[in-house]
């Protein structure tokens, strides 16, 4: 047997961090951030407690790794971190790619959903967000400010909570939630009125 080359050993150690991960995530959206241990996450990624110390030094160590990865991914999927002022056309297209990427991979999103409502994790998900997503949120602002809205900061709260409501119901509803019609709903109350 030949020894492993430079690149099968990043591969492997890329392979570990993500099963590290995965099992991470499984562990805190299923049992709780709080409840989550060292030795259940090492268990179900099949790797030892003292291995999984060499990709991470602590359970919270992981847990911002995996809002950094969910923010990080939402920021470029949705193209968020773009200087250009919103248009009535890009906040479309923020409402579809809202859809769409929950839609990609539902499983995923339900779990992420399931981890960052717990009380243990919604402070540093805040903060994680705020760092990835709030210039384009400054942007909304100024946004709804140029349509003339009355409270821009209010109309854009409200946008946000009815864009997570109807996230949230076609992620755990998917066979009943009229997609396309709250989709045009919601396009049509906040972007085209």
């Amino acid at each position: 047997m030949s020894p492993r080359s430079k690149e099968q050993f990043e591969q492997i150690r890329a392979d570990r961090k993500e099963a590290i991960m995965d099992a991470a995530l499984h562990i805190f959206a299923e049992e709780g951030y709080h409840s989550a241990s060292i030795s259940k996450i090492a268990k179900r990624a099949k790797i030892s407690k003292g291995l999984m110390y060499n990709y991470f030094e602590s359970k919270h160590e992981l847990l911002t790794t995996l809002l950094d990865e969910l923010f990080e991914k939402i920021s470029d999927t949705m193209q968020l971190n773009s200087a250009e002022a919103l248009t009535d056309d890009r906040m479309i297209s923020y409402v579809e790619k809202t859809f769409e990427i929950v839609g990609s991979d539902r499983p995923l999103w339900k779990l992420y959903f399931s981890m960052i409502a717990q009380s243990e994790v919604m402070e540093e998900a805040k903060l994680k967000a705020m760092q990835k997503v709030g210039p384009f949120l400054q942007n909304m602002l100024l946004y709804f400010q140029n349509k003339g809205c009355e409270d821009p900061m209010v109309m854009m709260r409200y946008f946000m909570a009815t864009l997570d409501g109807a996230k949230m119901q076609y992620l755990f509803d998917e066979e009943n939630f009229p997609m396309e019609e709250v989709k045009a709903r919601i396009i049509q109350q906040f972007i085209t009125d």
